[in-house]
């Protein structure tokens, strides 16, 4: 594994791990929930919206591009392997 690909990977568990952090830090119970509640579900949105898109930056990276991942999906749908 080359040094990029070991950067974007660490980089996504990071914003998986910040995920899990503001969600022990602001329980439903906390007293505060119901005011950072939406502001709180927006970053939570965007940070997995950064790890999607790390992932498909990843499988580029590893050779695997999204125009080949069409072809692949486009061929088995026309020869109806799933």
């Amino acid at each position: 594994m080359d040094d990029d690909t070991q950067e974007l990977i660490a980089i996504k568990e990071e914003l998986s791990g910040i995920s899990d952090r503001l969600r022990k830090i602001f329980p439903s119970t906390h007293p505060q929930f119901d005011s950072v509640f939406e502001d709180l579900g927006a970053a939570g949105y965007y940070m997995r919206e950064a790890g999607y898109r790390l992932e498909l930056v990843l499988k580029t990276v590893q050779g695997d591009s999204g125009f080949e991942r069409l072809k692949k999906l486009k061929l088995s749908k026309i020869s109806g392997v799933a």
